[in-house]
């Protein structure tokens, strides 16, 4: 399967020509038969694989319903999801929207964080991806954006983080209208922010009255083993952008709030309308997607699964000096390679043997993103495969 451009369709992304059909669980299926694993979740979004019969029996009983209404209309299914993630997040009478994409849900959050606080400038991570839109994607706008770099602090042995260190010195917090933190992904390269430094900038960013926006949109729904990447921080996020596994598949986000946030937009008249929000489709896929993943313990499956796909991949890395570096949180991992230019190879040869990796050439690395129902066995055929493949590499 090689690389190739359909006639018709304006190619913004690499793509491999395969004709996917239809899928089930973690396996896809092309046109001609071919089975290919899926460690990528099609997007990073069906969290319980692919066609998963309660979710696919909840869209065709409610397309039976309605799908859409005016969003002057209420639908009542709105609600019951936005007290089921409310309750997930302990914010209590706090409120939510829904909207179609994570990016959006991340624009959104920023833009309320701005109009609550009249601060124009954010704070973040230079390492966090945090949506698609020119305002938030790279390069970043120095006059818009206030950026730490937390590799830097990779060799700190300081106890607690200070704001006189080289890393901090420079950020004025009266200025900051809000911390956006994205906790880990980084996308898809896995550097995941130091404890301490996340929590110095909790603390620094409340004292001086900003706010604490959390991209969730990939880390959410039990990606890292807990329900939401801030929890591996201990932080009290203001306001959460949710999305891909929200779904399933399904394009649908959200943003949810704390109650004092809440009410002071709305005491703000602030008006915010596009074709679809809160879409009673959308929002019955979500409160399935909930149930499920708490029915069958997925929180605590992907943790342990996550742990054991790590371990698969350190003992390769122990056994592959190609290997630099095995990065994992939950079921979000990356591999990052010592050598230049052969990770499209790689993607290629295990597709060819039928397992569908991600992959950042720029930065030499590989990604695992499945589904959180995936098989043990599926990772350690995965593993022998790709380890055969990089042996093929050290000897050419």
């Amino acid at each position: 399967m090689k690389n190739s451009k359909l006639e018709h369709i304006l190619n913004c992304y690499p793509i491999i020509k395969t004709d996917i059909i239809s899928g089930k669980g973690t396996n896809v299926f092309s046109k001609d038969g071919k089975k290919i694993i899926d460690f990528e979740a099609g997007t990073w979004c069906t969290a319980l694989g692919h066609s998963h019969p309660r979710i696919n029996f909840i869209i065709k009983e409610q397309i039976d319903k309605i799908m859409h209404v005016s969003n002057k209309l209420t639908c009542d299914v709105a609600d019951v999801l936005a007290v089921n993630l409310l309750e997930l997040l302990h914010f209590s009478d706090g409120k939510a929207i829904f909207l179609s994409s994570g990016s959006e849900a991340v624009e959104l959050s920023i833009r309320l964080s701005k109009m609550i606080t009249s601060r124009k400038k954010l704070l973040t991570f230079s390492e966090s991806y945090l949506s698609a839109y020119s305002s938030t994607s790279f390069p970043r706008n120095k006059d818009s954006w206030t950026q730490v770099t937390f590799s830097k602090c990779k060799n700190c042995t300081s106890k607690f983080c200070s704001n006189h260190c080289d890393v901090l010195s420079s950020i004025n917090f009266d200025e900051i209208s809000a911390f956006v933190l994205e906790s880990g992904n980084s996308g898809g390269k896995v550097l995941l922010p130091p404890y301490k430094l996340v929590k110095h900038l909790e603390t620094e960013i409340k004292k001086h009255g900003g706010l604490i926006v959390t991209n969730e949109v990939t880390t959410g729904f039990g990606r890292t083993g807990e329900w939401f990447g801030f929890n591996h921080y201990d932080i009290q996020p203001d306001i959460v952008a949710l999305g891909k596994s929200i779904g399933n598949g399904y394009p649908i986000s959200a943003v949810v709030m704390r109650k004092r946030i809440a009410n002071e937009i709305e005491s703000k008249n602030f008006v915010y309308a596009q074709s679809h929000t809160n879409d009673p489709l959308g929002c019955v896929i979500s409160n399935e997607v909930i149930k499920i993943i708490n029915e069958e313990n997925l929180i605590n499956r992907s943790k342990e699964i996550g742990n054991f796909f790590y371990h698969q991949l350190k003992e390769l890395e122990n056994s592959c000096d190609i290997i630099k570096e095995v990065r994992a949180r939950g079921l979000m991992i990356a591999v990052e390679l010592n050598v230049n230019n052969c990770t499209e190879t790689i993607c290629e040869s295990l597709l060819e043997e039928g397992f569908l990796i991600g992959s950042k050439p720029d930065f030499n690395t590989l990604r695992f993103y499945p589904a959180l129902i995936i098989g043990k066995d599926n990772i350690i055929n995965m593993c022998n495969i790709l380890k055969k493949i990089i042996n093929q590499l050290n000897t050419k």
